[in-house]
């Protein structure tokens, strides 16, 4: 999806790449839009998820005379190579690369980024969301985007503190999921948010008196999905597996569709969501998501466990608070967690 406007520069457009997943992803990218507005730049944007940047970096290198700013994603070993060659051509083409996030990457792939010609940035902090840092390093005077900014940082962080910020996590996995459901283009499906965040910040959608979305069909959309939402996640707490590794207590379920890792880990770090069938449930150390197709997420309920850790074990990183990895295609839900338990326990470096 693009914006066009004219400029003289000698960069005349700007391609940006970001995480179509959650509010970090999203502001991220509505602050890189407002620098290409400011700098008078044509405004092409796609966003993605992880296991989708073959499309997602596929017109790189046609690119010519164009900053490509790719904002609240990481790179891996495995990545590098669709990334890396495309990037290279756009570079050899007058393109410039500012790559900026705040996952774990390894050293392998942040060493190939930095070799690349015309002076690529690639900013990584992990004490702060992507929008956080598109906002210090591109907009940092704009009151806009450091409303943006810290909207991210509630939902990234998990703070739950502003309520604009809980809601617009909820639509964009409203938005996302029913894309995802109809085989349709996620970036075209969340360009209309993504614009108005873009113009005029969360004030452009949200009612702060009346506490609400402007959009009326949106804000019913999201309260239908919030009441479908914890019926889904309380059916999914009732199947899950514990088990406890040097007194740790690792909780791991099945991630119903719909419902986002970070919605999940909300929810079962809350002690009145734990009251199951007459029991009560203690809150776990470690509490996993596992997919159906084999995708891990990682949260905490004390200071006790690293989650990054805990992903690195599977091929993915982050946050110690919250990570990512990938478990792979299985077939038995308790044979997986099984297996997930042994792999913990071989590797305890996630144990603080």
């Amino acid at each position: 999806m693009s914006s066009k406007r004219s400029s003289n520069n000698k960069l005349d457009a700007l391609y940006s790449i970001s995480h179509d997943k959650d509010v970090d992803g999203i502001n991220a990218a509505a602050i890189v839009w407002r620098y290409a507005m400011q700098k008078n730049l044509t405004h092409d944007v796609v966003l993605t998820d992880y296991g989708g940047f073959d499309q997602a970096f596929k017109d790189v290198a046609r690119l010519r005379n164009t900053l490509i700013v790719v904002t609240d994603l990481g790179m891996d070993e495995e990545a590098m190579g669709l990334v890396i060659p495309r990037l290279r051509t756009a570079i050899s083409q007058g393109c410039r690369v500012v790559w900026l996030d705040h996952h774990f990457w390894p050293d392998e792939p942040i060493s190939a980024l930095l070799s690349l010609d015309n002076k690529p940035v690639l900013k990584i902090n992990h004490d702060h969301c992507a929008a956080e840092i598109a906002h210090k390093v591109l907009m940092p005077r704009d009151p806009i985007c450091a409303e943006l900014a810290r909207i991210a940082h509630d939902t990234d962080f998990n703070l739950r503190e502003i309520g604009a910020a809980n809601s617009l996590t909820d639509a964009v996995s409203v938005i996302r999921f029913n894309a995802i459901d109809r085989k349709e283009d996620t970036t075209q499906a969340l360009y209309p948010l993504l614009e108005k965040l873009a113009e005029g910040g969360i004030g452009r959608i949200w009612d702060e008196n009346l506490n609400r979305f402007k959009d009326h069909v949106l804000e019913q959309r999201v309260k239908s999905y919030r009441r479908d939402k914890s019926k889904r996640m309380r059916k999914a707490l009732i199947h899950h597996v514990d088990y406890e590794i040097d007194n740790r207590l690792v909780r791991i379920v099945e991630i119903p569709a719909g419902v986002t890792t970070t919605d999940m880990g909300t929810y079962v770090t809350d002690e009145k969501n734990l009251q199951l069938e007459g029991q009560s449930l203690p809150v776990a150390d470690l509490f996993i998501t596992l997919s159906p197709g084999g995708m891990l997420g990682f949260r905490r309920g004390s200071e006790s466990v690293l989650c990054n850790e805990a992903a690195r074990i599977f091929n993915g990183g982050g946050h110690p608070y919250a990570a990512g990895g990938e478990y792979g295609l299985y077939s038995n839900f308790d044979a997986a967690c099984d297996d997930i338990f042994l792999r913990l326990s071989e590797n305890k470096g996630w144990i603080a």
